[in-house]
């Protein structure tokens, strides 16, 4: 691998509930042949934990071992999971590893409690935003609902990110009634525009795994994508189990960053004086 071109691969799969060994053989397998692999949100233990989440918990130290073990494999691999706290809190967590050693995590921030969610009852939420240089690449993660609040995704833009990574367990709602079956429950070709928009606005990679497969009365919605940083779509998946991958280069970031120079103009203590103004009231 060169700094100039990374090889990215999403793995869209059901994982099994509550069984993290088998999963975690399953995402190490999928990494090998790339440079970074993406997995869904709790792909390491499924969704639907419940209470189980405090039983299924791990503790996380960036730069120490991954707390299970067969985790070693030269590529990085993004992996969905429940982190235990110091305090014993579980969080809903996105990891970056690789041989076998954790380099960074992101804590979900947003926790939806409407609809089928009910995420707080069982796991704690986080406040910090963070990037994250991965062999010269500038990489952000969120989880699921963060990616639903743009105030993250331009606090990482600015940041200077090349690579959004977003997990995601997202069900499908509505049957897609258009020719293209591509994309087969409505409510995914929401995350597809949000996705693309978001590449197109930064002039970023955008990167989305979510899972498939049914947990209780919910189906999930697959549809993964990989977008460039014009908004193209480099790769795209449907509601089945998937591999996806697409050849990021650091040509083409500079490329879409011009002749727009969006977010190098950008100002963010503007945002941050407006908002103080509001918090005044």
């Amino acid at each position: 691998m060169t700094h100039d071109e990374l090889t990215l691969a999403i793995e869209q799969f059901s994982p099994q509930l509550r069984a993290p060994e088998a999963n975690l053989a399953h995402i190490v397998r999928a990494a090998e042949g790339v440079d970074l692999l993406l997995t869904p949100e709790l792909s390491l233990t499924g969704y639907d934990v419940g209470d189980a989440a405090h039983h299924l918990a791990l503790p996380l130290e960036p730069g120490a071992p991954f707390p299970l073990d067969n985790a070693r494999t030269d590529a990085a691999f993004v992996i969905g999971m429940i982190e235990r706290g110091r305090d014993g809190t579980p969080y809903n967590a996105c990891t970056l590893v690789r041989d076998g050693r954790v380099l960074h995590r992101h804590r979900k921030i947003y926790l939806p409690t409407y609809g089928m969610f009910d995420e707080a009852r069982f796991f704690g939420s986080s406040d910090v935003l963070e990037p994250y240089d991965l062999d010269g690449w500038r990489i952000g993660m969120l989880v699921c609902e963060d990616f639903w609040h743009p105030g993250l995704v331009y606090v990482l833009a600015t940041a200077g990110i090349d690579v959004l990574l977003v997990q995601a367990a997202g069900p499908g709602r509505g049957v897609w009634e258009a020719d293209d079956d591509r994309v087969p429950f409505a409510s995914m070709e929401s995350w597809t525009r949000i996705a693309r928009t978001t590449a197109l606005l930064y002039g970023i990679y955008v990167a989305l795994a979510n899972r498939t497969g049914v947990e209780g009365a919910v189906t999930f919605g697959g549809s993964s994508i990989i977008v460039a940083p014009d908004g193209s779509v480099l790769a795209e998946a449907d509601s089945r189990d998937a591999r996806i991958e697409a050849v990021l280069r650091r040509a083409d970031l500079l490329a879409a960053r011009r002749p727009g120079s969006h977010i190098r103009d950008e100002d963010p203590h503007i945002v941050r004086r407006a908002l103080d103004r509001l918090a005044r009231g």
